[in-house]
């Protein structure tokens, strides 16, 4: 009985826990799969969410002109973005203004956009080709709303050309590359003055006094407190014009600065504080507004500094211009409460091509869309430390720059410290050299036999280097180790095996893979490449000295390296550098490696089977802001539009006279007539 009922008990309990597992069952899994659903729409949502995306571009901030590179400058709201964010080391722009913008805007580099030779100046025709999807334009089909605020300097001859043609829903700010701060005043030479101030597509009269970086912050601070995150996100380029020359710095920002000796430095520095500021205004307005959550801020300076305007690029070489460190390397950081890894820096190579395809697709954009982009989705590597995508970079190819022919003087400028007249005894055995160098074999008419024959020799011992002639002082020897006897013998078979040229150059260098006096640059992995003329190569120590040219400016001057690999005169038109091992340029590799060479050399020829020709058009005198009320508009199209008027009103008029004349002469058309009909009669008898 008791087991009966023990039994019945258990068969309850199992049948009612059965029944209780498959509900329990039935309803996990019910509440799963809603658990599951609210997490797929919460992801979709937030894969749906766009960061709004305010970008800060500085004009002419070098390396050593912001505080956590350069304690003596005071940005203690910069300082704190990029402590925060992720601090860019390794990050390279162009060295001058128009160039740095186009490949900002395109992402592509300059040799695809044809503007490959210097800036575009305001009487040029010249602007970014129509053809050519900007950044702006995607993110609007994205959902953006786009504004800009601030400078320009893409071209605006026609209105095609004008920022509110090329993406964005609103502009306000200058068109042209330097205006005066508080006049809005921009020359292209003399006697050829205008006013540059713009609100969209209209000339902004009446803001004459007001500090154009306090009126430009004003503006985007406007444009971040009337949007409606709910509605679309924002994309906001605030592209100042500080910290560009003329130097014109409010005098309460000069105050903290007064210890400083050089005038030009001190006011400089004083136009970075006022640039903090504007940046601590935006980030206020994000807060404000309720934007700075979904946020990503980009910092970022167009090129390096120019020494003679105060800048500083110390200690990398070179300036403003050059394609140098101190011209490209460039400074930047990204502030954002959605980066994965912050309060870091990160040494991944990035360049400004790359913001195209990198907050396209932050924006959710289509990047395969956009066709020829030559930058690279570098979020992983800035936000998470992946390694970054971009191995190289091609800073250049500008077949319009060549380099200077060799001065008779040598490489020393007049003037300079070192500058000797030269001889006319040495001029007529130049002129004797140069008459019998034309009967010499060059190396770029030698046999390809012959050039596969040396590179197979210096293939096999790639990390010797080349001994020099006999006549050089100077000679590189690996072997540290050895005694000055045992060195100068080695030296003479490491020349007895490698012989080099009368002239002392290296033919290796010189193979007709290249032209090595045009204008070029590319960084490949640890290896950048330098041909034709990089600029002016000297390392500027801080200017802390009243005047701008003393003897302290001839300490670091680079000129001797800029001549001829014999030490000959002549121009030097190769270098090659390890930047990671040396990143300030003080050892120039191109006769150690020049298997390095050869390969960076072909890596330039593959990138200039696929440039486009240089547009770099003569000014047109019919831009003078005399004939257009004295602004700076677009030109062209108001002149079509009155030649058209003059072209369809001649018509109309030589319209008129032929018909007059047909009434006047109803005989001509029978004279006509009877005279073709004359000829063919003729033409038939004969």
């Amino acid at each position: 009985m008791r087991a009966a009922a023990a039994t019945s008990l258990l068969v309850v309990l199992s049948v009612v826990h059965l029944h209780l597992g498959c509900c329990g069952y039935r309803d996990e899994r019910r509440i799963d799969g809603k658990d599951d659903v609210e997490n797929d729409t919460a992801a979709a949502k937030g894969a749906r969410k766009q960061p709004h995306i305010i970008f800060i571009l500085i004009d002419d901030q070098g390396f050593n002109d912001i505080g956590y590179h350069n304690p003596s400058i005071k940005t203690p709201t910069l300082d704190k973005l990029a402590a925060e964010g992720v601090k860019l080391e390794n990050y390279y722009v162009q060295p001058i203004c128009t160039p740095s913008r186009s490949q900002l805007l395109t992402g592509r580099y300059q040799i695809h956009t044809g503007l490959q030779h210097s800036i575009i100046r305001p009487s040029q025709p010249s602007c970014l080709p129509p053809h050519l999807d900007t950044l702006p334009q995607r993110l609007r089909q994205a959902g953006y709303a786009t504004h800009m605020v601030g400078k320009w300097h893409l071209g605006f001859y026609t209105k095609a050309c004008l920022p509110t043609r090329k993406g964005f829903d609103s502009f306000f700010g200058s068109l042209t590359g330097s205006v005066d701060y508080y006049s809005y005043g921009s020359c292209d030479g003399p006697g050829l003055c205008g006013y540059d101030l713009h609100d969209n597509e209209s000339v902004a009269w009446g803001h004459e006094g007001k500090y154009s970086t306090t009126l430009f912050t004003q503006r985007a601070r406007k444009i971040l407190q009337s949007h409606d995150p709910t509605r679309q996100p924002i994309f906001l380029l605030l592209s100042l014009q500080a910290v560009h020359t003329p130097l014109q710095p409010p005098k309460s920002y000069i105050y903290p600065y007064r210890g400083m000796a050089d005038v030009a430095r001190r006011k400089f520095a004083a136009m970075v504080s006022t640039v903090d500021e504007a940046v601590r205004n935006v980030t206020y307005a994000l807060r404000k507004s309720g934007l700075y959550r979904d946020s990503v801020i980009v910092y970022s300076t167009d090129n390096g500094a120019q020494p003679f305007t105060g800048g500083s690029n110390w200690p990398l070489r070179g300036r403003k211009g050059t394609y140098w460190e101190g011209g490209i390397r460039g400074v930047a950081f990204v502030h954002s409460p959605l980066l994965r890894r912050r309060r870091r820096v990160s040494n991944a190579l990035v360049h400004i091509t790359d913001w195209f395809p990198t907050l396209l697709g932050l924006a959710g954009g289509n990047v395969s869309q956009s066709q020829g982009l030559d930058g690279f989705d570098v979020w992983g590597a800035i936000s998470e430390g992946k390694v970054s995508p971009r191995q190289e970079i091609l800073h250049n190819i500008d077949p319009l720059h060549k380099a200077p022919t060799p001065a008779r003087g040598g490489d020393v400028p007049r003037g300079a410290k070192g500058f000797k007249k030269p001889k006319k005894k040495k001029q007529k055995k130049k002129k004797k050299l140069l008459k019998q160098r034309p009967k010499q074999k060059s190396a770029f008419k030698s046999s390809k036999s012959r050039a596969t024959k040396l590179y197979s020799k210096l293939k096999g011992r790639p990390d010797r280097s080349i001994a020099r002639s006999s006549k050089s002082r100077r000679t590189t020897y690996p072997e540290h180790n050895l005694s000055w006897p045992e060195r100068k013998l080695q030296s003479r078979v490491k020349a007895k095996r490698s012989p080099q040229p009368a002239d002392g150059s290296n033919e290796l260098l010189e193979l007709p893979m290249w032209d090595t006096s045009v204008q070029a640059a590319i960084r490949v992995g640890d290896w950048k490449l330098l041909t034709g003329d990089p600029g002016h190569g000297e390392w500027v120590p801080p200017q802390v000295l009243p005047t701008l040219a003393g003897r302290w400016w001839n300490l670091e001057r680079a000129l001797p390296s800029l001549r001829s690999q014999n030490g000959s005169e002549g121009v030097k038109n190769i270098w090659l550098f390890n930047i990671s091992a040396d990143p300030y340029e003080r050892c120039d590799l191109s006769r150690q490696r020049p298997e390095v060479v050869r390969h960076l050399l072909a890596r330039l020829a593959h990138y200039n089977r696929t440039a486009v020709p240089v547009h770099f058009p003569p000014d047109d005198p019919r831009a003078h802001p005399d004939r257009h009320g004295g602004a700076w508009v677009p030109w062209i199209d108001q002149i079509q539009e009155r030649d058209l008027d003059q072209d369809q009103d001649r018509a109309k008029t030589y319209q008129q006279k032929v018909q007059q004349k047909n009434k006047k002469c109803r005989l001509c058309k029978l004279k006509a007539f009877f005279h073709k009909l004359n000829t063919r009669i003729m033409s038939s008898r004969i």
